[in-house]
């Protein structure tokens, strides 16, 4: 079975460049709003930012009659991403006021769909396209700050431009590096412009980060009972994740592209 799945896949690659080829390439520079999906925090939008280039690649031989409206979209684009955050404590009547500006790598792979609108001159055409992105920070500040008159401690009052280290304001010794994601697009070509609508929707939590009430349960109920059923979800609960935050992008960009030479 395993040597039919290698035949098959070495005969796949063999005939793919026969009917399949790169058609376009292109550059696009995009804003909007960027931000971090968390229950527990209040988030605003900061400036988020896209700007690259992709190639099209586009199965032009496939008997199929979508075939020159279904394409293959990869790209290399330098990014901007962060969040403004704010926690009010009440029962500390305590607050804390946070950012982080991101600036990364993102190397997105979609599949893409276009339709030249008939209603419309030559050359007009609506697009929709989809797929996984991958992220790599590269570099990014972050500032925190919390304030709790009244209790002295240093975890409860801190600034990390004033009482931090040099790593405390560096994003990417406290954020995670790595995060897939996956873009969702709807877009306008009018020759060789194009305008797109996108949404960037990541996965991966931005930090590690202790569940408070989790600790606190371990704190109360050191020793579960060792019989109980539900032993192996306790084991599962002491490891999660308190930090459910994860980025996330909603972008207008504009772009230009130009034909292959045949």
């Amino acid at each position: 079975m395993k040597r039919l799945i290698i035949v098959l896949a070495f005969a796949f690659l063999v005939h793919l460049p026969a009917s399949a080829q790169f058609t376009h390439f292109g550059a696009k520079v995009g804003l909007g709003a960027s931000y971090v999906t968390d229950d527990l925090l209040t988030t605003t939008p900061i400036m988020g930012a896209n700007l690259g280039g992709y190639v099209n690649y586009m199965f032009t031989d496939m008997k199929n009659p979508w075939a020159d409206n279904i394409y293959l979209e990869g790209g290399f684009y330098l990014t901007r991403r962060g969040t403004n955050l704010q926690q009010v404590f009440v029962e500390m009547q305590s607050i804390r006021d946070a950012y982080y500006h991101t600036y990364g790598i993102q190397i997105p792979v979609m599949v893409g769909f276009k339709y030249e609108i008939p209603q419309l001159p030559a050359e007009n055409y609506a697009k929709l396209y989809f797929g996984p992105a991958f992220n790599l920070g590269v570099w990014g500040r972050i500032w925190d700050r919390q304030v709790t008159p009244g209790m002295p401690q240093s975890s409860l009052n801190y600034d990390t431009y004033i009482t931090g280290t040099k790593d405390d304001r560096s994003a990417f010794k406290h954020l995670r590096r790595v995060d897939l994601s996956v873009i969702l697009g709807v877009g306008y070509q009018w020759h060789n412009w194009t305008v797109d609508l996108v949404l960037d929707h990541g996965f991966v939590s931005l930090m590690k980060k202790d569940d408070v009430l989790i600790n606190l349960q371990n704190q109360t109920n050191p020793n579960p009972n060792p019989n109980n059923n539900n032993n192996n979800n306790n084991n599962t609960e002491k490891n999660r994740n308190a930090y459910l935050g994860t980025n996330q992008t909603i972008m207008l960009s504009i772009g230009y592209q130009l034909p292959f030479a045949e």
